[in-house]
C-alpha cells in the first residue's frame, strides 16, 4: 500500500489511519473534477428524490468498491474517495470514515482555515491524484 494523497498536509495522519483501519487500497482526497462532478450530481439527485442531498455514494464493482463522501473541517469542505476490495466492507469503511471526520474536526479548528485554499495548480493536483489512485499513465 502506498501513502494516501492529500490536498492538505495536516490531513495525512488521520487519512493514513483511516486507510489502514478500513483496509482501503487507496485513499485520495483531491481527484478534483471527477469527484466534484459526482458529488454535485449526487447532492442534486438526493434533493430531488429525497428532499435532502446525498453526501455519500458507494459503487460495488466485481473486484473493488469505491466509497465517496464529503467531510467538513475548519469551514472547508473536503471530498474523499476510498477504494477497497473484499478484505474490507462498506460498513467497516463507514465506521472508520466517521472517526476520520471527528479527527479532522479536532485537527483543523475554524480559525486556522481562514485564507487557505487550493494551491491553484488544479491540473497538477488532478494528475498527482490520478497517478496515486491508478498508477502513472504509462503503467495503467
Amino acid at each position: 500500500m502506498t501513502d494516501p494523497t492529500v490536498a492538505e498536509g495536516w490531513v495525512a495522519v488521520p487519512l493514513r489511519r483511516l486507510k489502514e483501519d478500513a483496509r482501503l487500497i487507496s485513499g485520495v482526497m483531491s481527484i478534483c473534477a471527477l469527484t466534484s462532478a459526482i458529488n454535485a450530481s449526487a447532492r442534486e439527485l438526493g434533493r430531488q428524490l429525497d428532499g435532502k442531498p446525498f453526501y455519500e455514494t458507494h459503487h460495488a464493482g466485481a473486484d473493488r468498491q469505491v466509497f465517496m463522501a464529503r467531510c467538513a473541517a475548519g469551514g472547508q469542505e473536503f471530498l474523499f474517495v476510498g477504494v477497497f476490495d473484499r478484505e474490507s466492507s462498506l460498513g467497516v469503511v463507514e465506521i472508520y470514515f466517521a472517526e476520520f471526520q471527528q479527527a479532522l474536526a479536532m485537527l483543523r479548528p475554524e480559525k486556522e482555515a481562514k485564507g487557505t485554499g487550493p494551491s491553484g495548480d488544479f491540473e497538477g493536483e488532478l494528475n498527482r491524484s490520478l497517478d496515486a489512485l491508478f498508477g502513472p499513465l504509462g503503467k495503467r
